[in-house]
C-alpha cells in the first residue's frame, strides 16, 4: 500500500519535521521586572501587552510592578529587563536591555513599521537570538512570525493537483477521491504538516506556480494523482483503475521558488464500479 510508502518519505523531509516542544527558559530564582518606553502613553500600553506574555513565556517569569513603584533598593537588586520603541520617520527602533538577569538580552533592531504584529515580531526575534534554548517552543507557536529563522518549523502550503489522463472518463473521479480522503487522513495523523489555506485543485504547471506565489509561505508540498482505467466486462465492477501519487516538494529561496525533491509511488490497482 502507498500509504506507508508516503508516509515515510513525509517523515525523511526534514524541512518539514516538527520539532519536540521544550521549556522556553530556565527556572530562575531572582525576581525580575519588565520595564516598556514608548513615545506616548498610548504606545508604552500596547508595548507592554505585547512584551510581558513574551517574556513570561521565553525568558522569565515577571512580577508586577505596584501602583506606588518600586524603591532604589529593590531596583538596585532586582533582575530587569527595558523594552523601548522609538519612531522616527517611516522606521521604528526597538532595544532591549537586560540588568542583572540570568537570561540577558541586550538588543537592537530596526522594525520596517510600528504595527502589534511587527512589534512582536521584533520582540521574538531579540528573545530567539539572545536565547537559543527558546528556539523551539518559539518556533512551535510563532513560526509564522520568523520565518527566515524558524525555516525548519514553519507552516507549509499544501496543493492537491489534478492531472487528468482521460477527461471523458469520469469514473477516474472516484478513484482520486479516494486518494484524497486517504492523502489527508495520513496528514492528519502525522501531525508534521500544517496546511495553508484550504485544500486547492489544480490544473499543472501554470496554475501551481500562481499558487505558490500567492501562498506567501517559505515552503510548499503537492500531491499528483496519475490514474489510468482498464475497462472490463463485469456485472460487478467497471473495470480497473491504476493509481500513482507524485509527491514534490518546494522551497522558497533567494526570491523564488525551487523544486527540492520529489517521490513517485509504486502503481495501486482498484476496481472500480
Amino acid at each position: 500500500m502507498f500509504r506507508l510508502r508516503i508516509t515515510h518519505f513525509l517523515l525523511c523531509l526534514l524541512f518539514f519535521c516538527a520539532t519536540s516542544a521544550s521549556s522556553g527558559f530556565a527556572q530562575t530564582n531572582k525576581v525580575c521586572y519588565l520595564f516598556v518606553v514608548g513615545d506616548t502613553n498610548e504606545s508604552s500600553q500596547l508595548l507592554d501587552q505585547i512584551a510581558k506574555p513574551l517574556f513570561n513565556a521565553f525568558v522569565t517569569p515577571l512580577e508586577s510592578i505596584p501602583t506606588e513603584g518600586l524603591s532604589w533598593k529593590i531596583l538596585k537588586s532586582a533582575c530587569v529587563y527595558e523594552v523601548t520603541l522609538t519612531a522616527s520617520q517611516n522606521q521604528h527602533a526597538l532595544q532591549i536591555t537586560s540588568e542583572r538577569a540570568e537570561n540577558r538580552i541586550n538588543s537592537s533592531l530596526q522594525l520596517d513599521g510600528g504595527t502589534p504584529s511587527q512589534i512582536e515580531s521584533g520582540i521574538l526575534q531579540a528573545i530567539l537570538l539572545s536565547l537559543p534554548e527558546s528556539k523551539s517552543e518559539i518556533c512551535r507557536r510563532y513560526s509564522d512570525k520568523l520565518p527566515q529563522l524558524c525555516d525548519a518549523e514553519i507552516t507549509i502550503a499544501v496543493f492537491y493537483e489534478s492531472s487528468r489522463d482521460n477527461p471523458d472518463e469520469a469514473v477516474l473521479d472516484d478513484a482520486r477521491g479516494v486518494v484524497w480522503e486517504a492523502l489527508d487522513q495520513i496528514l492528519q495523523e502525522m501531525d508534521l504538516l500544517k496546511p495553508s489555506g484550504s485544500r486547492k485543485t489544480l490544473q499543472p504547471p501554470l496554475n501551481l506556480a500562481q499558487s505558490l506565489d500567492s501562498a506567501k509561505v517559505p515552503g510548499a508540498i503537492s500531491f499528483q494523482i496519475m490514474a489510468q482505467r482498464e475497462k472490463r466486462d463485469s456485472l460487478i465492477w467497471g473495470g480497473m483503475v491504476d493509481v500513482q501519487i507524485k509527491i514534490k516538494v518546494y522551497r522558497y529561496r533567494n526570491g523564488k521558488w525551487k523544486q527540492a525533491g520529489s517521490f513517485i509511488t509504486l502503481t495501486q490497482r482498484r476496481p472500480v464500479r
